[in-house]
């Protein structure tokens, strides 16, 4: 195949890609565990989003990425797409892309102010003793809301926690990278707790920890996997363990959520209009058009055109 479905943008990519010339060296110093510019993992970086969005080129298409980005605006507005669904991210809101969502970012406006971040999950997890410590944030799992309205006071408080972590970005403390995440996965619980669904390593069932697993591995495989046996492979479980830990945890077979995301692909192309049908299902690799019409109409009840037309 000769690109993917839907474009992976890591970090280096999108400086490349869509940053002003003269910001894109400042652009590429997050901090690390590590020299090099991106690691594959282990980084952070937090900028002020008044300092960085009048050097980015909006829009940015729709693309899927492996890190995670949070933004938490203070004053004007930006529009994004998560999947199907459009939010304009306003003052006072809090939003966050998680690793494999499919996302664009159609537009910001001039006075916009406010944080902007990025890390890799390792970047949390190398200091923490939980590997699960990100799987037990509901608002970083696929099924949660991306956009989150603060009220002023928890507002005030989480702007506080990020202008001390900047503040710590440019200190020279001989400990910086423990101590900075550190203070991160704190503002991190501290969201979590505002979205009300805390969820402790106690409370976190072994059938929840393997969907959460399951669901991330489908971000990353679904063009080459698309059977329970292949993902119950990959996991090391049985498909029949498999299968009653997803339908414990979401009341779902494995097989309705691999349908759902294939769809979801599906119908992010279909809202492209320089992508043919038959493009579509070649990147999506099917076999033949036919068998990618037939698929979109089990699921949706409209074959890929009326989809389109009615979009």
């Amino acid at each position: 195949m000769n690109q993917p479905p839907i474009p992976i943008i890591d970090p280096d990519t999108f400086v490349d890609q869509f940053v002003d010339e003269d910001a894109r060296q400042q652009a590429r110093h997050p901090h690390s565990w590590s020299d090099s510019h991106f690691p594959a993992n282990r980084f952070f970086t937090l900028m002020r989003i008044e300092d960085f969005a009048r050097r980015i080129a909006f829009p940015i298409p729709t693309n899927r990425s492996f890190h995670y980005d949070f933004m938490l605006l203070t004053r004007g507005s930006i529009q994004r797409t998560y999947g199907l669904e459009s939010y304009t991210i306003g003052p006072g809101m809090f939003s966050v892309y998680r690793a494999g969502d499919i996302v664009s970012t159609d537009s910001c406006m001039a006075d916009a102010t406010g944080f902007y971040g990025l890390f890799d999950a390792e970047y949390v997890l190398a200091t923490l003793k939980n590997p699960h410590a990100l799987a037990e944030l509901s608002f970083l799992q696929s099924d949660a809301s991306p956009v989150l309205s603060l009220d002023p006071v928890i507002l005030s408080d989480l702007l506080a926690q990020l202008a001390r972590i900047e503040r710590a970005l440019l200190s020279q403390r001989t400990d910086s990278q423990a101590y900075i995440s550190s203070l991160f996965y704190a503002f991190l619980l501290d969201v979590q707790q505002q979205y009300g669904h805390r969820k402790q390593t106690r409370q976190l069932t072994s059938s929840a920890l393997l969907t959460a697993h399951f669901r991330h591995l489908l971000t990353r495989h679904i063009l080459s996997n698309r059977t329970v046996n292949e993902y119950a492979d990959l996991l090391a479980v049985t498909p029949n363990h498999l299968n009653k830990c997803i339908k414990e945890a979401t009341g779902k077979p494995a097989s309705v959520l691999i349908a759902e995301m294939l769809l979801l692909e599906a119908k992010v192309l279909l809202g492209q209009p320089g992508l043919s049908i038959s493009e579509i299902a070649y990147r999506l690799s099917f076999d033949d058009l036919s068998y990618f019409a037939r698929f979109f109409k089990k699921h949706t009840c409209l074959n890929p055109t009326q989809y389109r037309q009615q979009a």
